[in-house]
């Protein structure tokens, strides 16, 4: 594999310009990122998605401003009318200002191909542009991260060049150069006459991968697996449909999850229940409650946590939900369907497909699984059937397709390698934990779940006696640094710091050390691998 970037800002792979990871080389530069400070964020091309508007999208936005936007106005772009509209509504009941502020929507659409060749290279976009003053723009962007609505930058960078020729009057000659330009950057590797065929495709694998796992626990149809944008939109879209479909109560968060889930429980809706230990003590004070009439929208749960790698007790959590009525929502990103089969407790299984499913780190994409054997799949069925929107842009859903054809064999290896790591950390005399679903003590939920040939993923975490020891660790490690996880090539990052520097105190109080470092394991040579990070502890026990 080619040499990790250690360049302040650079795409993770080296010289990908869809890329989902950026090079945060040292604590320091790391800090200097949460910090805003300049000789870390003007050397960034870009980041994780969600979190950094890459440049392509700044520019389609930019060029919808200029075009259609009015004075003091920023545009947001989004997939589709009905994620503007949600963005509007959102903004709106959130922001301070009196009187309301007037939001615009603006739809736009690409020319759809005019013949049979041309569909190989063009493909008719919808996209529909927020105008939003520019005292509510930090608020339309919250949207944007906590919902993972926003456009991918494939489909903003395909948009801004059809508007480019729609733009010019020489329209056949502009036409020509942007076949050229297509068939030059992709090859023939790309064509998007089959982007319905990748579809299908990536909705079966999901199928069949769940139904290969575990067929004890019953058929899971592809017309029961929904794609989204990104891993949060899946989740997001999941709440709504709770929202949608059920009395509002506030929703269950179990366990402590990554950070726009709770934003999400917290901001869309009655609220959040915050269980954050995720532990048996917690599920009998939620039980305690319920038995005392409290009603719940639902629970939502990570399966394991990132970054504690804690496994709920799935099978006592579903046996609540069937007493108290309640659907249980499960993010298996972190176990994925290869290793664990969360499908007997579970009402709603939502990824993140820009993890390991695909690997390649240059794509966001997720999905969202309705189970077949739920209480509620008549009623969730006949939402998503009602109410579900494809906003999985053409080119995604290609190089998402391409990208898991051997998620299998992937997965394997990248088990095979983690228990290696956590074997070398556990004999490290100044690494004082490791978190890892094999070695926690909520192993034995976990085992409940696993598959027959499944193994505990790829995510480790850890904490040294000293932060002086983490930052010597982390600073030296020849390995890919920033954000994401489930990537072919190990990628680690502090991960209280990056994720949580402004509430580091606050997170402390449910286990996350601000000092935990957390590691993304992946297909290198297990020997060199552990080598790498054996020279790393070693600089880490001098400090």
């Amino acid at each position: 594999m080619e040499a990790p970037s250690q360049e302040i800002g650079e795409s993770i792979p080296n010289n990908t310009p869809h890329a989902v990871s950026v090079t945060l080389p040292t604590w320091e530069a790391t800090v200097g990122y949460e910090r805003g400070e300049d000789w870390v964020v003007q050397r960034m091309k870009l980041g994780y998605p969600r979190f950094f508007i890459h440049s392509k999208i700044k520019e389609l936005c930019a060029l919808v401003e200029e075009k259609f936007g009015r004075e003091g106005e920023r545009a947001f772009v989004f997939p589709s009318y009905a994620v503007a509209k949600r963005c509007r509504e959102f903004v709106k009941e959130k922001t301070s200002n009196a009187p309301l502020p007037t939001i615009r929507i603006l739809q736009l659409s690409t020319p759809p191909p005019r013949s049979k060749e041309e569909e190989s290279y063009r493909k008719e976009a919808h996209i529909a542009a927020v105008f939003v003053p520019e005292s509510e723009f930090v608020l339309a962007k919250n949207y944007w991260q906590h919902s993972g609505e926003g456009i991918s930058s494939r489909l903003g960078e395909y948009v801004l060049q059809e508007l480019k020729i729609v733009d010019n009057n020489l329209q056949e000659d502009k036409d020509k150069e942007y076949k050229v330009f297509i068939e030059e950057r992709f090859g023939r590797n790309l064509d998007l006459g089959f982007t319905s065929e990748a579809k299908t495709a990536l909705r079966r694998r999901i199928a069949g991968v769940m139904d290969e796992a575990s067929p004890v626990a019953g058929r899971v149809d592809e017309d029961d697996v929904f794609l989204y944008p990104s891993g949060m939109a899946a989740i997001f879209n999941a709440h709504l449909c709770l929202l949608k479909t059920l009395p509002n109560e506030k929703s269950v968060c179990f366990g402590f999850p990554y950070v726009d889930t709770l934003n999400i429980l917290k901001k869309f809706g009655p609220g959040v229940h915050f269980y954050g230990f995720g532990d048996d003590d917690s599920l009998d004070e939620l039980e305690a409650k319920l038995s005392q009439g409290e009603k719940i929208l639902g629970l939502f749960c990570e399966c394991p946590s990132n970054p504690l790698l804690k496994t709920p007790n799935l099978k006592r959590i579903h046996q609540l939900s069937l007493t108290y009525k309640f659907p249980v929502v499960v993010d298996e990103t972190v176990g994925n369907f290869l290793n664990i089969d969360v499908r007997p407790y579970t009402d709603i299984i939502v990824s993140s497909l820009t993890k390991v499913f695909s690997g390649d780190s240059n794509v966001m994409a997720g999905s969202l699984v309705i189970n077949p054997a739920s209480q509620f799949y008549p009623l969730f069925q006949q939402y998503f059937r009602q109410n579900y929107e494809d906003i999985f842009w053409a080119e995604d859903a290609i190089y998402l397709e391409r990208n898991s054809r051997d998620f299998e064999s992937r997965s394997h290896k990248v088990n095979v390698n983690s228990e290696a790591v956590v074997d070398l950390f556990q004999k490290c005399p100044i690494i004082t934990q490791v978190f890892y679903p094999k070695v926690n003590d909520s192993r034995k939920y976990y085992e409940d779940i696993k598959t027959p040939n499944g193994g505990y993923g790829g995510l480790i975490s850890i904490v040294f006696q000293k932060q002086e020891q983490a930052v010597a660790f982390f600073d030296s490690l020849e390995l890919s640094k920033g954000p994401s996880l489930g990537t072919n090539f190990t990628l680690v990052c502090p991960y209280a710091i990056l994720a949580h520097y402004q509430e580091l105190d606050e997170v402390e109080k449910w286990g996350i050390d601000r000092n935990l470092v957390r590691l993304s394991i992946g297909l290198e040579d297990q020997d060199a691998l552990l080598q790498t990070m054996q020279m790393a502890l070693n600089l880490a026990i001098q400090a």
